[in-house]
């Protein structure tokens, strides 16, 4: 693919958009929409080399040099400059009481550093020695120029130059399209008939939709960085997780998502639970070829009954994920405004939850590699993100926005995600969704005694939702 040097104007996709407009309509942060994330490569490396192979990926990659400016009529726009050469230094922490800390400390410092949209400051890194035979990839991206798939398409590429360098062989082609023929093909969507079919189903999905669920007493602006809480699912539960499935007839991710909404129903009381699901906005084979920002957010709606087995939930869960992804072109911010959602500043339509199953199993020639997120952009309510690593324990991150949720209700959420997760994967799918518990013993008891007249104190941002949470589960103890 020929980069296009000529500096013309191009329009912004829609994502692009949606980014553009939530970072502006808050100056006074620093770039929250900064995505960070490390690549931990374990084994024999030739940094050089490494560096060599980022170099020529960014080179390759449009997106990356871009440059964003206001046209006169205030429309957003960008053009793609020339290639421009990356700093991308190599680090030596070896020397440190703790290189591992150390370059956690250091990447998470980057991440707090703004940058300048209209200097095309949309990517930098560094790679970061911490062992004899362990480095750290440290990459910072804008999430304005890639999303989390066009992130994985830039990882790969990155992986694939470093081996064809190292082995001294020819340089295999990208395969990737034009930039611009993306943002053509999503400027002849809006007003087709595929966008009226799209937005005929999704105001027919949500006709008689609920009410924002959240776990928060109230909504708030977005952070300039979000809190966050990592979990794990060991590697044996992560087991009979993907056991549980198959008896199920399902893949594990359904699970997760049926055990979400199992987790929302329970936190809230509804039976009608609506989650934000991210999903590519990719349905052609060309928009799957360019490293870029097409990710959207939609909603997922299920209904959840108390006296059904799960597996049932599982196969509903199955079944709108399909239909999801069927009408998935349709923009998210379109769609809050078509159902009249208050324009409080949210942008989506409940909890978050994204299973990232991207960019892993990377290689290094002869190294492996684990890639690991930093940074996401800012949550503005409740955000739960599992993370595939084949064969070891299932990665869990909770992020919470710091203006309506404390780390001890972020702490709380969390724990009762992971009961749910647990049950899921040691129960039989016959097991009515009623007999999950979501609380532990202790709560149980605390819920009991609030029920019986006994005086509790309730502190903090997570007041309201705890009310809500206690009422439900004194009248479902299980």
């Amino acid at each position: 693919m020929a980069l296009d040097e000529t500096g013309t104007e191009l329009p912004l996709s829609e994502a692009q958009s949606g980014v553009w407009l939530a970072e502006r309509s808050r100056p006074d942060l620093s770039s929250p929409y900064l995505w960070g994330e490390y690549t931990d490569i374990t084994g024999a490396l030739d940094t050089g080399v490494l560096v060599a192979a980022v170099r020529q990926a960014v080179r390759e990659t449009e997106a990356l040099h871009v440059r964003f400016a206001e046209a006169p009529d205030g429309r957003p726009v960008q053009r793609v400059a020339r290639p421009r050469s990356v700093p991308f230094p190599v680090r030596d922490l070896r020397h440190e009481p703790d290189p591992y800390a150390t370059a956690l400390a250091w990447m998470r410092k980057e991440l707090s550093r703004p940058v300048d949209l209209a200097e095309g400051e949309v990517f930098d890194g560094a790679v970061l020695r911490i062992g004899d035979q362990r480095h750290l990839l440290f990459t910072r991206v804008h999430h304005i120029v890639l999303d989390g798939f066009g992130m994985t398409l830039f990882s790969r590429r990155v992986a694939d130059l470093y081996g064809s360098l190292l082995d001294g062989g020819p340089i295999p082609g990208n395969g990737w399209s034009p930039l611009r023929a993306v943002l053509d093909e999503e400027r002849a969507y809006p007003g087709s008939p595929q966008w009226e079919a799209d937005r005929q189903w999704w105001l027919g999905h949500m006709e008689g939709h609920p009410e924002f669920l959240s776990l928060a007493p109230r909504p708030a602006p977005v952070p300039a960085a979000s809190l966050r809480l990592t979990s794990t699912l060991p590697e044996a539960e992560f087991a009979q997780l993907r056991a549980a499935a198959q008896d199920m007839g399902q893949r594990w991710s359904r699970l997760v998502i049926a055990a979400t909404a199992v987790f929302v129903h329970a936190m809230t009381g509804s039976r009608d639970v609506v989650l934000s699901l991210p999903v590519t906005g990719r349905v052609s084979e060309q928009s799957r070829r360019v490293p870029g920002m097409s990710a959207n957010v939609l909603p997922l709606r299920l209904h959840v009954d108390p006296a059904a087995p799960f597996t049932d939930l599982a196969a509903r869960a199955d079944e709108a994920i399909a239909l999801v992804q069927r009408h998935q072109r349709y923009r998210g911010e379109q769609l809050r405004r078509d159902l009249h959602y208050p324009q409080d500043g949210r942008r989506f339509f409940g909890p978050v939850l994204n299973i990232q199953r991207f960019a892993y199993g990377l290689r290094f020639g002869p190294a492996t590699a684990t890639v690991h997120n930093l940074q996401a952009p800012p949550s503005e309510d409740l955000s739960l993100v599992a993370y595939d690593r084949g064969d070891g324990p299932l990665t869990l991150d909770a992020d919470a926005n710091p203006a309506n949720h404390s780390p001890e209700l972020l702490r709380d959420a969390s724990d009762r995600f992971l009961r749910v997760l647990r049950q899921t994967a040691t129960r039989t799918g016959r097991t009515a969704v009623a007999r999950y518990a979501v609380t532990s013993a202790a709560e149980r008891d605390r819920i009991g005694a609030a029920g019986s007249g006994r005086p509790q104190r309730h502190t903090g941002p997570a007041r309201t939702a705890l009310a809500r949470f206690g009422a439900h589960v004194a009248a479902t103890p299980e």
